[in-house]
This record gives C-alpha cells, structure tokens and sequence, in this order.
C-alpha cells in the first residue's frame, strides 16, 4: 500500500495490511511542532508499522530530527536531537483509552482515520524539552549569570549580607 505521509487513511486499512511507512516530513509541515521552534528547517524521517496487537490497532514509530530551538539560559539558538521510538494505541474515544495497556502511548482518532503527520507531529512535540538549555559543560552552562545592577561577583557571595524576610514573624505571631 502506498501511503504519503500527509494523506489520511483510514485505521482498519492500515492495520489490516501492516502497512509499512517510510517518511520525510519537512519540520515546516508539522503544524504543533513548527510553532515551537525558532526555526522550522530540518525534516523528520523515520517509519511507522501499523499493526494489531490483542485486538488494539498499534503503531510503532520510530522518527528522528534536529529542530531548531532557544537555550533558555544564554537565549541563542541550540539543535535538540530528537529519536523516539513509541508503541502508539489508536483509539477512537476515551472509553477505549482507558483500556489500553500500560507501556503504551494514546492517539485519538478522528473520524477512524490518522496520517503519519499527525503522528509524527505529535510524538516529536512530546519530545522537546520545556525549558531547552545547552548541555552541561558547554561554554553557554559555565558562564556565570551576572544580573543588571549586581556587581557581587559569585565567590564573593559568602559575604553577602543575608536576608530573612520572614524572621521576625515567630515574635508578632507571639504578640497575638
């Protein structure tokens, strides 16, 4: 069976044949995940196999990419490695959702029928961190963090004056 990975087809079909999907998707064209990035070069390639398992239509998807996203820390653009590999159940409503096995990732279908996009886009945006930071050991981690207005220097912390706001609370609790 040929499948593009844009095209919906519907879930029956696609278990019912074990079809086997090789696909890259442009990061651009995965409409959750291009909105989280500072840049949506790249491409996600990967496969899908569906199949049926205990009577619950599966997909196993494996798919790696390198979206472009903002170190949070120094705030310049960073690559994410993404690889994934999921055991995804396709149901069709919560009720089914609650009856699939632990160890197993959910997709809601809509209308019995899915495209490998939608898939794909779901689980690289599951993979991005919320906070992206470079690596520790990396040039943007071993800066010190120097606040406006601040000129004590991190070693010198120790003698910093240190503030308790809520010291005097026990006394006017006391006063009661």
């Amino acid at each position: 069976m040929s499948l593009g990975w844009s095209r919906r087809a519907p879930v029956d079909t696609l278990v019912g044949t074990e079809a086997v999907v090789d696909f890259t998707i442009p990061l651009a064209e995965l409409p959750r995940v291009s909105h989280e990035l500072l840049s949506a070069e790249g491409e996600a390639k990967g496969k899908v196999r569906f199949s049926r398992q205990a009577g619950q239509a599966v997909a196993d998807l494996e798919v790696g990419a390198q979206p472009e996203v903002v170190c949070q820390r120094c705030m310049q653009p960073m690559r994410w490695p993404v690889v994934v590999k999921s055991r995804i159940a396709l149901v069709s409503d919560y009720n089914a959702a609650d009856r699939v096995p632990e160890g197993m990732e959910v997709f809601l279908v809509e209308a019995d029928s899915v495209s490998v996009r939608d898939l794909v886009d779901e689980e690289i945006l599951l993979a991005l961190p919320h906070v992206a930071r470079h690596e520790e050991g990396s040039e943007c981690a071993s800066s010190e963090l120097k606040l406006p207005g601040h000129d004590v220097e991190a070693d010198d912390s120790d003698d910093a004056q240190v503030q308790k706001p809520f010291a005097q609370l026990g006394e006017l609790l006391k006063r009661k």
